[in-house]
């Protein structure tokens, strides 16, 4: 057996692999359309001490302006809207209960926040139905790098090395290490988690060059365009007048319809929003 496949055999034996909290599933299983979504929004909400802290503190924050201090998740839920509120706490609830602690982690976390919050842009932008989907994907959509590191994290050292000092490309340097890459490992986590295949698929294939033949290609596109937006955000320098540069592959653009000048301000937006979207560490 090769070393690579040995690896890839052990990564598929682990049996400490995360598990979606529990608050998390009962807010992704909440209906659309119920009449009573607010209600039952808040309540879960309202069963989770740190949770309700950061979503009053998100309420009034700057980033919504409101004027009288809001002091009830009912309240925050009205003054933040429920499509906002369900994306921001799955954030919350992802990046705390899948792991944080480290400066490593919250960067990861950070990255797949603003990842996610740029897939929700793009969906809207791109008339992709079910934005919160795509917020969803967007999240989760390096979570095999957390699966790696975590339970492989010398060996993913070796990665990050490979990447940083010898230029390679990062599903390259996994391959050759593990056999396998964080794009699979996180495709798999979405099947056993037994999230929709809509998700399986996004994550699963947000690096791949071709995906005109796959069913769900333009949540995968919307992805893809989200992981290199919340790059460009994060870089972007403070001090420049010029709309940022962002270089999204033709076929993402064909796919989502949505031109570079546009890809722009979305990541010109989600470097304004970085402050609301960081509460999520605080």
């Amino acid at each position: 057996m090769t070393v690579s496949a040995d690896y890839k055999r052990k990564i598929y034996a682990i049996r400490d692999l995360p598990t979606l909290p529990i608050i998390a599933q009962k807010i992704l299983s909440l209906n659309d359309e119920d009449e009573k979504l607010a209600e039952k929004l808040g309540s879960i909400i309202s069963k989770d001490q740190s949770l309700s802290v950061k979503v009053l503190t998100l309420a009034n924050s700057a980033y919504y302006g409101h004027r009288a201090q809001v002091g009830t998740i009912k309240k925050a839920v009205i003054i933040i809207g429920t499509a906002m509120l369900r994306q921001f706490s799955l954030g919350v609830l992802f990046s705390k209960g899948l792991g944080q602690g480290t400066p490593e982690r919250e960067a990861f976390w950070r990255h797949s926040l603003i990842g996610a919050n740029a897939a929700a842009i793009i969906a809207r932008r791109s008339r992709i139905p079910n934005t919160e989907l795509c917020f969803m994907s967007g999240l989760l959509h390096d979570v095999g790098k957390l699966v790696l590191d975590t339970n492989m994290h010398v060996e993913y050292k070796q990665v990050t090395m490979m990447v940083k000092n010898e230029d390679w490309n990062l599903i390259e340097a996994e391959r050759h290490i593990f056999d396998t890459d964080h794009t699979e490992i996180g495709s798999w986590m979405a099947e056993r988690w037994n999230l929709p295949p809509e998700l399986v698929q996004s994550i699963g294939f947000h690096h791949a060059e071709e995906i005109s033949a796959l069913p769900h290609s333009r949540i995968v596109a919307a992805v893809h365009a989200a992981s290199i937006c919340a790059d460009a955000a994060e870089t972007l320098n403070e001090e420049s007048t010029e709309p940022p540069d962002v270089q999204i592959p033709p076929f993402i653009e064909t796919a989502l319809g949505i031109s570079k000048a546009q890809f722009g301000e979305i990541v010109q937006d989600l470097h304004n929003r970085r402050a609301e979207i960081q509460l999520a560490f605080r």
